[in-house]
C-alpha cells in the first residue's frame, strides 16, 4: 500500500510540475486539488494549491491553503515559508517576516535555509536573509553556491570585508569561478602592485570564448585594468564582454524607437492636472542607469519623512493591468502596448500601484520609487498621482554612456551592449524627455549628476525644496545611510562624493569618438 501511495504522490507531483512548466496554472491548480482529495496528508496538494492560487492572484485562497496545512503541521519549515510568501503578497510585511523567522527556526537542512534566504533577500529583508544563510553554511561550510549568496548579502548590506572574504572562499574551492572573481575585483580597488589580473586571466584560459563566464571575466578584467590605468586594455575587455552579451540577446533597437514614437504621438498635448484619488505623493526617481539615481535615493532616504523603497516594478505592473483591462485584445508587442497608454484608467493605475508597492513602501509619509525606466511613464505617473514628484537625473552624455557600457547588466538593459545601439537609445531617451518637459511644464525636476558632485549642498537643498520637504542635515551624509542596496553603484554610494568620476570618461575619449559623432549628429550638445 505504501508503495502505491508513494507512486500516486510522485505521479501527482510530476503532473503538477509539468503543468507549471507549461504555464498552465489552472491545470496545475486542478491537479493540486485532486492531490488534496486523494492524499490529504501529503504536503504537495496543499503547497502547490497555495502556489497556484498566488500565481492566479487569489491571495486569500493561497493563504487559506497554506494555513490549513500548518494547522496539522505547525513546525513545517516549507509550509511556514509558503505562509510568508502569501502574507507578503497580501502586503502584511510584519506577519510575513514573522513566518519567515519561524521557518528559519524550524528548518533542518541547507536546502530549506537557502530557499528561505532567497525569499528574504528578494523581500529586501537582508539581515534576516543573512541569518538563514549562516545556518545553511554552518551545516555545509564549503558550499560555493551558499558562500556566493552570503557574499552578495554582505555586499548589499555594505560589509565589503566579509563579502570579499566569502568571494575569496568561493575562489579557493572553485578557482575559476567567473562571477566570484568579477565580484571580488569590483569590491576591491586594484593597484599595479596588488591586483587579481593573473587570477582572472588564468580563469579565462580554457573557457569558451562566447560563454557567459567569459563575459563576466572580461568585465572583471576591464575593471582591473581601468583601476591600474591601462585604459586600452580595459576598453578591449569591455568590447569583448559586451560583444558576448549582445550575441545572446534578441534585441531590436527599432522597437525602442517605435515605442518612443508612439508615446510622443499618444501624448501630444499639454497635460492638465488630473483629479487626485489617493492623496499620496510618491517620489519617482527616473533617468538612465548609472546617472546618479541611487545617489539621490540614498540622499532622500536619510530624510525622516522619506522611505527609500528601491527599484519597484509596481508601476509597470499597474500599467500592464490597466492596458489589459482597457483592451479588447492583448497587445502584440511593446509599441502597440505603449500606444494604448492613453486609454488607461488613472485611478485604477494608482490603486494597483499602491497595492503592489504596499509591502515595500515603508511607514514614513513619503516614499521613493527608483525604477529608472519609469521615465517612459511620466504622464501616466502624474495622471495617477497628481501630487507625485518626478526627479529626473541627467549626466554628461558621454559620461553616462561610458558608465552604462562598462556595466555588466547581464541582459537587464539590452541597449547597453553595443555602442551604436546605446547611442540610438540615448537619442531616443533624450527626445522623449524633451517631449515630456513640453507637455508637463514644470512638473519634472532635473538634477544634474555634475551639480551633485561639484555643488552638493545647494543642489540637495533645492531638491528637498522642490519635494516640499524641510532641509535635514543628515541628507548630506548619504554615504552613512545603512539601507541595503544592490545596484551597480553599491560600492560608490557608500563613499563620499569624488569629482574624479566627472572626468573619468575622458580616458576613453578616442574610443568614444564614434559615439560622440552619433550623438552630435542627433543634436546632442557634448560640451
Amino acid at each position: 500500500m505504501a508503495a502505491m501511495t508513494d507512486t500516486s504522490l510522485a505521479s501527482f507531483e510530476q503532473q503538477i510540475n509539468a503543468r507549471l512548466r507549461a504555464g498552465d496554472v489552472a491545470g496545475a491548480s486542478a491537479a493540486a486539488a485532486a492531490c488534496r482529495a486523494a492524499l490529504p496528508e501529503a504536503r504537495a496538494g496543499w503547497h502547490f494549491g497555495s502556489v497556484t492560487a498566488l500565481l492566479a492572484g487569489q491571495k486569500d485562497e493561497a493563504l487559506a491553503l497554506a494555513d490549513h496545512w500548518l494547522q496539522g503541521h505547525p513546525g513545517d519549515a516549507e509550509g511556514l515559508l509558503q505562509r510568508a510568501e502569501c502574507l507578503l503578497a497580501q502586503g502584511d510585511r510584519a506577519a510575513a517576516m514573522g513566518a519567515a523567522a519561524a521557518a528559519i527556526e524550524a528548518g533542518t537542512t541547507p536546502e530549506i535555509w537557502d530557499a528561505i534566504g532567497f525569499f528574504l533577500f528578494h523581500a529586501a529583508e537582508h539581515p534576516l536573509a543573512l541569518s538563514a544563510y549562516e545556518r545553511a553554511l554552518a551545516a555545509r561550510p564549503h558550499d560555493t553556491d551558499l558562500l556566493a549568496k552570503r557574499a552578495v548579502i554582505h555586499r548589499t548590506l555594505g560589509d565589503f570585508t566579509r563579502a570579499a572574504a566569502d568571494f575569496r572562499a568561493v575562489i579557493e574551492h572553485a578557482p575559476g569561478d567567473a562571477n566570484a572573481l568579477k565580484a571580488l575585483v569590483e569590491l576591491e580597488p586594484q593597484t599595479p602592485e596588488h591586483n587579481d589580473i593573473a587570477l582572472l586571466e588564468a580563469a579565462m584560459r580554457g573557457r569558451r570564448a562566447d560563454s557567459k563566464a567569459a563575459a563576466a571575466l572580461h568585465f572583471g578584467l576591464a575593471k582591473a585594468y581601468d583601476d591600474i590605468g591601462d585604459y586600452p586594455a580595459s576598453w578591449g575587455h569591455l568590447k569583448a564582454g559586451n560583444r558576448i552579451e549582445r550575441a545572446a540577446l534578441q534585441y531590436d533597437p527599432a522597437t525602442d524607437r517605435a515605442v518612443i514614437d508612439r508615446l510622443i504621438e499618444t501624448f501630444a498635448d499639454v497635460e492638465s492636472i488630473a483629479p487626485d484619488t489617493t492623496g499620496e505623493a510618491p517620489i519617482f526617481i527616473v533617468g538612465l542607469p548609472r546617472t546618479g539615481t541611487t545617489l539621490v535615493e540614498r540622499i532622500l532616504g536619510r530624510h525622516s519623512a522619506v522611505h527609500a523603497a528601491g527599484e519597484l516594478p509596481a508601476f509597470t505592473d499597474a500599467v500592464s493591468f490597466a492596458v489589459r483591462r482597457a483592451s479588447r485584445d492583448v497587445p502584440r508587442d511593446w509599441p502597440q502596448f505603449a500606444a494604448r497608454f492613453a486609454n488607461t484608467n488613472a485611478a485604477e493605475i494608482a490603486r494597483d500601484y499602491l497595492a503592489f508597492a504596499r509591502a515595500l513602501r515603508g511607514e514614513r509619509p513619503r516614499f521613493t520609487d527608483k525604477q529608472p525606466t519609469n521615465f517612459f511613464f511620466c504622464p501616466l505617473i502624474l495622471r495617477a498621482f497628481p501630487q507625485a514628484r518626478i526627479v529626473h537625473l541627467t549626466r554628461h552624455p558621454l559620461a553616462a554612456c561610458y558608465a552604462i557600457f562598462k556595466t555588466h547588466f547581464s541582459g537587464g538593459h539590452p541597449f547597453s551592449t553595443d555602442l551604436g545601439e546605446l547611442g540610438a537609445f540615448y537619442l531616443g531617451y533624450r527626445r522623449l524627455m524633451d517631449h515630456w518637459h513640453q507637455i508637463l511644464p514644470g512638473r519634472i525636476y532635473d538634477v544634474a549628476y555634475e551639480d551633485l558632485v561639484s555643488d552638493f549642498e545647494p543642489t540637495v537643498r533645492g531638491l528637498l525644496e522642490h519635494l516640499g520637504l524641510p532641509f535635514e542635515a543628515q541628507c548630506l551624509e548619504f554615504h552613512l545611510n545603512p539601507t541595503p542596496t544592490s545596484t551597480a553603484s553599491v560600492v560608490q554610494v557608500r563613499q563620499p562624493l569624488y569629482d574624479s568620476s566627472l572626468r573619468h570618461w575622458r580616458h576613453y575619449e578616442q574610443q568614444l569618438a564614434p559615439l560622440a559623432e552619433q550623438l552630435a549628429a542627433g543634436g546632442i550638445t557634448l560640451e
